[in-house]
């Protein structure tokens, strides 16, 4: 039992290190290019680019819910019978893709005259439209590349995904930096963005799960619906989630003209760092809770989901509180010159999304288990409330009053999925509220105490004095927050031998027999 245990925590800890790699590299291809892309194109042009790109980006997540359904049916195939159905619903994913991308092109061209006003392209809506047209043929190799993915992902083979994922990164950044050095404009760098991954996938997974190719033929209704009831819930979930960021560059970009939302999503670009370590933790966490929540049962999940969620709050809240008072001298650093759009973005958005991925434990206990439907509601309501705010708070507050109306239906909508999840699970609150309290406590004390030292700690116009101002104030903050955690007893000896642990192995945290919260 003990050498199968290490034998999981292995693999995840081999997983999570290589992934954490990949999304490093793809971090800091983007933090590289689009600094150049953005100077080159100007803020307008660069706003367009970020409309469309979203615009597209909502349009691929209308995928059913297969990405996630088939990686959960990758995991839990076991018997030839299985992988044999499994290679079918693979199939369904190809022919699914194909016909997305057709529907999807269809849906723009009917549309386009009505987006051109909306969107305010104006002479460059010509170039807009070439543009879109390349980035349906990326969208298509992307979802194509859908039941390779959930092989690899399903089997947990993250080595090859995560190599994969970092070389085509690094290529289309120098792909899209070459391009408008040399002066292209929109519709070059949609098609630079059009890339090898989907054939280097499918060769990938052909040679190394050749038994989970996907191929064609007769499938039960059962095992249909039995894939389509969950990924539609899924596809709900995931959907609404994405359609909250997008929707915030659509609206800003059709009141307030692109440049605005070009700003905006700088700010975007630079909290989607916060949201990298956890984000990927949860991606390979998921496949491997749900094999030991079949081999352990329900009462490991409960731990894990608490032990889990102790640490993500341990990371976020101080992250958090850091990226906040350091957003300006942060923005000033990567792009050479201040962007207040930016700045503000990261403080408004910033606390309402780590609490979010601070549910990421709850997001992962209901789906292993099979409820992935305890997520639906939340994230409807969470739609639902942005549209509702979306329209007085902007009247209110100008284009600040966008992201702030998304701020608000995220943490709201957070509350009601964490009671309504416990509610419905049996799960008593008080456990939740001792592993999430002090972290949150503490990081709100450290980001006050910096704020007001901040008229003392370096700042000014340069690059130089901006990589001082944010290495000053992002220090203080994560030192106060560390120092009130340990004196307040927070964070005690078994807690810090495993977060030694978690530092040299992640896969620590899917082992929590032992620490977790008291």
């Amino acid at each position: 039992m003990a050498s199968a245990t290490h034998a999981v925590e292995s693999r995840v800890t081999r997983n999570t290190a290589s992934m954490l790699a990949a999304r490093v590299v793809m971090a800091l291809s983007g933090l590289i290019s689009v600094p150049v892309i953005y100077q080159r194109l100007g803020p307008r042009e660069f706003g367009i680019w970020v409309v469309l790109a979203g615009l597209l980006a909502m349009a691929a997540l209308i995928d059913l819910g297969l990405g996630s359904a088939l990686v959960r049916e990758v995991a839990r195939a076991e018997s030839a019978a299985d992988r044999d159905l499994v290679r079918r619903l693979l199939g369904l994913g190809l022919g699914w893709a194909v016909l997305l991308g057709l529907l999807i092109l269809g849906a723009l061209a009917a549309c386009w005259p009505w987006l051109t006003g909306l969107l305010r392209l104006g002479d460059l809506a010509d170039e807009a439209w070439q543009a879109t047209l390349w980035l349906i043929v990326g969208l298509v190799a992307g979802a194509v590349e859908l039941p390779w993915r959930a092989v690899l992902e399903g089997s947990q083979r993250y080595g090859s995904l995560a190599a994969i994922s970092a070389g085509t990164a690094i290529l289309a950044a120098a792909l899209a930096i070459l391009v408008v050095r040399l002066g292209g404009g929109l519709a070059a760098l949609a098609a630079s963005a059009a890339a090898i991954r989907t054939l280097l996938l499918a060769a990938t997974t052909h040679r190394q799960c050749p038994d989970l190719s996907p191929r064609w033929g007769r499938t039960q209704r059962a095992d249909i619906r039995r894939i389509g009831g969950y990924g539609l819930r899924v596809q709900v979930s995931s959907g609404a989630g994405m359609v909250n960021v997008e929707l915030d560059r659509l609206v800003l970009g059709g009141a307030f003209g692109p440049a605005v939302a070009g700003g905006f999503d700088l700010g975007s670009r630079l909290l989607n760092l916060l949201r990298l370590p956890p984000g990927f933790a949860l991606i390979v966490l998921f496949p491997a809770a749900v094999a030991r929540t079949v081999n352990l049962g329900t009462g490991w999940l409960d731990r894990f989901y608490l032990a889990a969620t102790r640490y993500l709050a341990l990371f976020l809240a101080p992250a958090t509180a850091a990226l906040m008072v350091s957003a300006d001298p942060l923005v000033r650093l990567w792009l050479g010159h201040q962007v207040p759009w930016a700045a503000a973005n990261i403080i408004i958005l910033a606390p309402a999304y780590a609490l979010n991925l601070i549910t990421g434990a709850a997001t992962i206990a209901a789906r292993a288990a099979g409820r992935p439907g305890l997520e639906t509601r939340y994230v409807l309501l969470s739609v639902v409330l942005n549209l509702a705010l979306t329209v007085p708070l902007l009247l209110l507050c100008g284009p600040l009053g966008v992201p702030l109306s998304t701020a608000l239906a995220v943490v709201l909508s957070t509350g009601y999925f964490l009671v309504s999840f416990h509610t419905a699970t049996t799960r008593p609150l008080a456990p939740l509220a001792r592993a999430v309290w002090p972290p949150l406590a503490a990081a709100v004390a450290a980001g006050l105490v910096t704020t007001a030292a901040s008229r003392f700690l370096p700042n000014g116009p340069g690059r130089l004095d901006a990589a001082l101002a944010v290495s000053t104030r992002a220090g203080l903050t994560l030192l106060v927050a560390g120092t009130l955690l340990a004196v307040g007893g927070h964070v005690g000896a078994s807690d810090r031998m495993r977060l030694h642990r978690l530092l040299r192995a992640p896969a620590a945290v899917l082992s929590p027999s032992t620490g977790g919260p008291r």
